[in-house]
């Protein structure tokens, strides 16, 4: 019996169906909030996905790459994102803020579990060419309203910034050229737990003072976390930007999802402002469904000029397995079951019914 590698799936009729629920129904919302759809090639040269300051030293080791017949070295995308960027350069004259959403496959070789893959979809909206905190909660809001119109009500919005924790690293201890290196073994905490995070910041002479570690530990209501950082750090302006952030959200109506944590970070090196990460109470065992953030310096890696941008990106995979759990899904019926027999000398009339069912 022939096998497929680990880590991909086929998908029968039943399961294409709820596939094509999810979607089709995120789709049908970024539309709705003005998002316009996209499409990027599976793979790319590989020095477009490993350039310094895209996905980052551990993204690259999960690369699947080969070698095509005319010796050039290519890779298949390990998420839309950095895709997208590199469209967005060769594509300089459309017009801005231009809003985009995606849904496509992307590849990692990382270790299978509980709804993670080596094949994988995602769900994306970004804005480019626009640096407020207006567009930030655009997508945060796409993202939200996606969630619910798939049936997700109970879900946490945990928001930080890039910029925040770096002036909380530095005010630990930790130079600037070390930032990136912070930030992935910190995004790593509800995965290795604050040992493992202490030892490979150890490992990487990074700063471990227990201040410093039960600063980043804070999290919860934004305002009084915010007002204190603004007294303790040099820098003010990256706590105030966040302040700016929490107080339009209740405009756009999603305070109720949020809560500051000083841990966030997220793994990839491209973010450099606000960050997001979403998760669905009571199902913490699937990790988070959705998360993204502000990328201002990434666009200018693939082109000549800069270009602000914010996103989010939904986990199709995890989604799907958490609505099988909590019975989301709708009754999404069944495929038509009729069959036409041709009797005698009927098949050109048994052709033609058909053609009209």
């Amino acid at each position: 019996m022939t096998s497929i590698p680990r880590g991909v799936r086929d998908f029968p009729p039943e399961e294409m169906r709820k596939r094509n629920f999810v979607f089709e129904t995120i789709a049908r919302v970024y539309r709705n909030y003005g998002y316009r759809e996209i499409e990027t090639p599976a793979f790319e040269f590989l020095d477009t996905l490993v350039k310094k300051k895209a996905g980052g030293e551990s993204i690259n080791k999960e690369i699947f790459k080969f070698e095509d017949l005319g010796g050039r070295w290519l890779g298949l995308r390990f998420d839309l994102t950095v895709p997208t960027a590199r469209f967005m350069a060769d594509n300089p004259n459309l017009p801005k803020p231009f809003k985009r959403f995606q849904i496509g496959r992307v590849w990692r070789y990382e270790e299978p579990q509980a709804g993670r893959f080596r094949e994988f979809w995602q769900a994306d909206v970004d804005v480019f060419g626009s640096a407020t905190a207006e567009s930030d909660l655009d997508c945060l809001s796409a993202i939200i309203a996606a969630l619910k119109a798939l049936g997700f009500k109970d879900f946490t919005v945990k928001v930080n910034s890039r910029k925040l924790l770096e002036e909380i690293a530095a005010s630990g201890g930790v130079k600037r050229e070390s930032a990136s290196d912070f930030f992935r073994i910190i995004d790593k905490l509800e995965k290795i737990g604050e040992k493992g995070v202490k030892q490979e910041l150890k490992e990487k002479k990074l700063p471990v003072s227990e201040n410093l570690f039960k600063l980043l530990l804070t999290e919860g209501e934004p305002d009084k976390i915010l007002s204190k950082l603004k007294k303790e750090l040099n820098d003010k302006k990256p706590a105030e930007e966040l302040e700016e952030f929490f107080k339009l959200a209740d405009n756009f109506g999603v305070s109720k999802y949020l809560k500051l944590s000083l841990s966030l970070a997220r793994g990839l090196d491209y973010y450099t402002g606000i960050v997001f990460e979403i998760k669905v109470k009571g199902m913490e065992k699937y990790g988070s469904v959705a998360g993204g953030g502000r990328y201002d310096n990434l666009i200018a890696l693939y082109g000549k000029e800069s270009l602000p941008a914010v996103g989010m990106s939904i986990g199709i995979e995890r989604i799907i397995e958490i609505m099988k759990e909590e019975k989301l899904f709708p009754d999404l019926g069944s495929e038509p079951k009729v069959l036409v027999v041709p009797i005698g000398k009927t098949l050109e009339k048994a052709i033609e019914l058909t053609q009209k069912l």
